[in-house]
């Protein structure tokens, strides 16, 4: 039997750089923070020569991608970036994020999707009193990103893993400021959600991309410059 719970797919060296920025356009900025799911490069030794979020069929039904087209629907000049933070997940305890995502700080974007988590090792779990907890990684990055702007719209995501602690820790950040809070409790132990290297399928993207237009359609239907 499929564990579908296990993420097999290595979180070193999934990208060439970190962030990416894509339809520089003059309208709403939209930034994806996420990991293989948002975007992996391709890796033939592996099977995975997409170079998109992994595992949908191509880069137009990834939920990056369709959630993007909602919103090019409403702002034709929209522009986008992907912040990839595998490294940041994996390595949370001592990277700081103004030494490596300056970028994507500088995009200054007006909505910001925070989708990750699942390259935490599962030591973290249960870890009892942690030098530095994920939640506040988590949230360093977010305010990072934010940085200090009002009107900008967060939204948070549980993973597509089932990982309670760090779910837990995610919504109590989101809680915090008051944002957006995406539940993916329910399709996330769906066979038919799931692709490739347990990654979501095509299904599954279109799944998540649904719930988080939903979560953020408001704010991008009313977003003046």
């Amino acid at each position: 039997m499929n564990d579908f719970q296990q993420n097999i797919i290595s979180s070193k060296n999934q990208n060439t750089f970190d962030y990416y920025e894509y339809d520089k356009g003059e309208g709403i900025k939209v930034l994806y923070v996420g990991n293989s799911i948002s975007k992996h490069a391709p890796k033939p030794e592996v099977g995975w020569t997409n170079d998109c979020g992994m595992a949908a069929s191509s880069i137009e039904k990834d939920y990056v991608h369709l959630v993007q087209a909602k919103v090019k629907e409403l702002h034709p000049d929209a522009a986008f970036s992907i912040l990839q933070v595998a490294n940041y997940e994996r390595e949370f305890y001592n990277r700081e994020p103004e030494n490596y995502y300056m970028g994507a700080k500088e995009f200054k974007p007006d909505v910001i999707i925070m989708f990750f988590g699942a390259n935490v090792n599962k030591e973290y779990d249960v870890t009892e009193n942690p030098p530095k907890t994920f939640g506040k990684a988590y949230e360093d990055l977010r305010n990072f990103l934010v940085d200090g702007r009002e009107n900008v719209f967060v939204m948070h995501s549980q993973g597509f893993y089932i990982r309670p602690v760090l779910d837990a820790e995610k919504q109590k950040v989101s809680e915090k400021y008051n944002d957006a809070f995406v539940n993916l409790e329910d399709m996330r132990v769906l066979p038919e959600t799931h692709g490739k290297f347990n990654h979501p399928g095509d299904y599954g993207m279109q799944v998540i991309a649904d719930r988080f237009w939903d979560a953020i359609k408001d704010y991008v239907e009313n977003f003046k410059k």
